[in-house]
């Protein structure tokens, strides 16, 4: 067996860990090569496993990938597995009369996924701001009811019901019984919807 600390166990983890993230993020050879100033003949010779990059090389490739140098050369070959304790989730809004949005879990750009966790209680509501086009969510109510407004279309969910749509529009979330409404949520914004501004993220991470 090879020892996955052999120059040609890293120089194939680096390929293939390239490739990956090349690909995830949609990018042609030629785009990587001019996006990270590295010839494509080199990037090509790093993707088959045939080269041993320079540091130089390593970092201008993290770079142009939007990763850390250690995701680049990571040589473990087994699925992601990230689990998050609900502990660990962070609260990101909360209101005066007491509803809450937790952000569950999230991927890395390019194409963002967020799994977020409501509670609104009765006579409140949230207005989400416009995601730019591409972007859709996805709601299901686990308890109470809950109404839904984007644009110029309202939808009214009692539990089990679920709703996906277009969030390029100003929407509305808002309890509609006397009890607390509590809905899971999920964000899907591929990553050529565009990029949430800076101040946006400041307040609200993809936010809701």
């Amino acid at each position: 067996m090879i020892s996955m600390t052999t120059p040609d166990a890293v120089a194939a983890a680096i390929g293939r860990n390239v490739r990956a993230l090349r690909q995830q993020r949609r990018l042609t050879l030629d785009a990587l090569a001019a996006a990270s100033g590295v010839s494509r003949g080199t990037v090509i010779q790093v993707e088959s496993g045939k080269a041993n990059p320079s540091i130089a090389t390593l970092v201008a490739l993290s770079e142009a990938l939007q990763v850390g140098v250690a995701s680049l050369v990571d040589t473990g070959s087994d699925p992601r597995v990230v689990v998050r304790r609900g502990s660990e989730a962070p609260r990101l809004w909360t209101s005066d009369d007491g509803s809450t949005a937790t952000l569950r879990i999230g991927t890395d750009p390019p194409d963002l996924v967020e799994l977020w966790d409501w509670t609104l209680q009765p006579g409140d509501a949230f207005d989400g701001l416009a995601h730019p086009v591409g972007t859709e969510e996805i709601l299901t109510v686990i308890s109470g009811q809950l109404t839904i407004t984007v644009g110029e279309t309202t939808a009214h969910l009692d539990v089990d019901d679920t709703v996906m749509f277009q969030a390029h529009a100003p929407h509305r979330y808002a309890c509609a019984g006397d009890e607390p409404v509590r809905f899971t949520m999920v964000v899907l914004q591929p990553g050529d919807a565009g990029i949430v501004p800076p101040e946006d993220i400041a307040s609200r991470t993809t936010t809701p």
